[in-house]
């Protein structure tokens, strides 16, 4: 479940920092300063969205045989 959470909060973040940039320097170059600094505002909250899926992607992934080091022997 937290996978899936933090999937939709990645591709969430991910739009809001295009969104942000897109529509915020496209706003600048207009003249545009009142929609360019709300827009522009968007892209640290998409950054921290996209933090915290990232992080709840990482950390919710079930432990594996493979990647269990106590049980994992060295060959000699």
């Amino acid at each position: 479940m937290h996978q899936r959470i933090g999937r939709w909060m990645v591709y969430t973040g991910i739009f809001l920092i295009a969104i942000g940039l897109f529509v915020g320097f496209g706003a600048m170059f207009q003249h545009v300063d009142n929609i360019a600094v709300r827009a522009l505002g968007l892209v640290p909250i998409g950054f921290v969205v996209l933090l915290a899926g990232t992080v709840a992607t990482q950390l919710s992934k079930p432990a594996t045989k493979e990647t269990n080091t106590m049980e994992r022997k060295e060959p000699l």
